[in-house]
């Protein structure tokens, strides 16, 4: 048996939807924000069957099962449609009596067109037992100009429920990075569902799990504990319109330039961030080099404030966005001077350090006769007397440097004795990056690395950095000297010192592999 959908006149619109702007994961997203608002609308009729263990999403995507290329499956064991919900699915600009998640009427319809030429959908609700297939080939829609759409009714158990997309003839695939990245979005953006415990999504049998970062929790003087989370709540009064903002802000215990960052929800979902690409306005975070940026996140719940059709922003003009920024400026100013304040000290032991330094270059037969000692007295007297840095900066320790602030090291290097004075400058991020000077010894040079500089301020709290920072600039330093030392007039051509260096890295590189 079947019924006949009447679509008129919108059959052409079908074929420009392959053009609209999505990611993989935001055309996934509008069909998991179908199903999981079908469970929440009938959370009751679920939660009292019998076998009801919650709400599964399951996308799968893989070969055809008719041997023609990919093909996209989701499906749920939500609620599932009456013949009224089917017909709504179908057809355009057709949206739902209590908007919600879906209020537009147009996700699954726009989101399966993206991605493929031939669709289909099967779904059947709780308690009812007649199913509806309908399946739409968009080419053939567009190109005879059909009024109709037949849907089938075939006669299923009452018990049954839920919903069936399958996709064909897909316009575009996805590779493997774009299938990791849909995954980790896809994880984000449900946070709140899949927190929960009772809502599961899965990805070709893999299950979708979202672990919140570790907060920063600090010891206090008084042997009480802080933990770096606070909720807040405001409102903002635009035109007739309240738009309210409630949520959390927090500090991370470990920073991070990709998973910092405000993570904007509407009704339970994310629109703005989740896995990356958060929100984080330069009057907030400040600068990409900002400990803030590394280290403030928050999850925004903006529940009534308009979004546009895909979902993916929100539709905030009008000056809308600016009294948003000028709320949380407010509101994250303790929060802020925290992060920028805030070191965990990470504790480097710089003799280790200078070691794995002279191992590689000496493996790699570009040093010999090496001898590590401590710097002399006289050495940091001078270093101290003739520094740019001003004591009035705060030693801010993002690394503890255990011991001393560096190594003296003795070596040969093609035939002619050098001694290198190898300090690590804290302090000024205004000094310069790397300074190179001459004792009263014949052939001992002052090497001061600043690793305060800001330029290094995303990456110097991994202590790996340290190491490869301290084999370049050791790579540098004997290029420049070396440079300088064959020279016949003492000018020395640029391209000369990246020779040399180049061929010290390479050496360096060889030694190691």
């Amino acid at each position: 048996m079947a019924k006949r959908i009447n679509i008129r006149p919108t059959t052409g619109v079908y074929s420009t939807y392959k053009n609209i702007k999505y990611d993989p994961w935001t055309a996934i997203a509008e069909f998991v924000d179908n199903s999981t608002q079908s469970y929440y609308d009938h959370m009751e009729q679920l939660t009292e069957t019998k076998y009801w263990k919650g709400l599964e999403v399951e996308i799968e995507y893989g070969h055809a099962d008719d041997g023609n290329g990919y093909q996209l499956i989701i499906r749920d064991n939500a609620y599932g449609m009456n013949f009224y919900d089917f017909q709504r699915a179908i057809i355009l600009d057709s949206p739902p009596k209590n908007p919600s998640r879906s209020e537009f009427g147009m996700g699954l319809k726009t989101a399966a067109c993206w991605f493929g030429t031939k669709w289909s959908v099967e779904s059947t609700a709780l308690g009812s037992n007649i199913k509806y297939k309908a399946e739409i080939d968009v080419d053939m829609l567009h190109k005879y100009k059909n009024e109709e759409i037949e849907v089938f009714e075939t006669i299923c158990n009452p018990k049954e429920h839920g919903t069936t997309i399958t996709i064909k003839n897909l316009n575009r695939t996805l590779s493997g990075r774009q299938i990791g990245k849909t995954k980790d979005q896809l994880r984000g953006m449900y946070r709140v569902d899949l927190r929960k415990g009772d809502i599961k999504i899965y990805y070709n049998g893999e299950g979708l799990y979202y672990t919140d970062p570790p907060i920063l929790t600090e010891n206090l003087p008084d042997g009480t504990k802080k933990v770096w989370k606070e909720k807040f709540r405001f409102v903002i009064s635009k035109g007739e319109r309240d738009y309210h903002v409630d949520g959390f802000m927090a500090l991370l215990e470990e920073g991070s330039t990709s998973g910092a960052g405000f993570t904007l929800l509407r009704r339970g979902r994310v629109i703005i961030g989740g896995y990356e690409n958060c929100y984080r306005p330069e009057e907030v975070f400040k600068k990409s080099n900002s400990f803030t940026y590394q280290r403030l996140i928050g999850e925004l719940n903006m529940d009534d404030w308009p979004v546009t059709q895909t979902k993916d922003a929100f539709d905030w003009y009008d000056g809308l966005e600016d009294e948003l920024i000028d709320n949380l400026v407010k509101i994250t100013a303790e929060y802020r001077d925290k992060a920028e304040k805030y070191r965990k000290g990470k504790k480097i032991p710089i003799t280790p350090v200078i070691e794995n330094l002279v191992e590689s270059y000496y493996d790699a037969g570009i040093i010999e006769n090496v001898a590590i000692n401590p710097i002399s007295d006289k050495i940091t007297e001078t270093v101290n007397i003739f520094s740019d840095d001003d004591e009035s900066y705060e030693e801010l320790e993002d690394i503890q440097i255990i011991g001393d602030d560096g190594k003296q090291i003795k070596f040969t290097h093609n035939g002619n004795e050098y001694i290198f004075d190898f300090i690590l400058k804290k302090n000024n991020p205004d000094s310069k990056w790397l300074n190179i000077s001459r004792t009263e010894i014949e052939n001992e040079y002052i090497i001061e690395w600043n690793i305060r500089h800001p330029f290094f301020k995303p990456y110097i709290d991994d202590p790996k950095f340290l190491m490869i920072m301290q084999q370049f600039t050791f790579a540098l330093a004997l290029s420049e000297i070396e440079s300088r030392r064959i020279s016949i007039d003492g000018k020395v051509d640029a391209s000369t010192i990246r020779m040399k260096m180049n061929e010290i890295l390479k050496s360096v590189m060889r030694g190691e592999l």
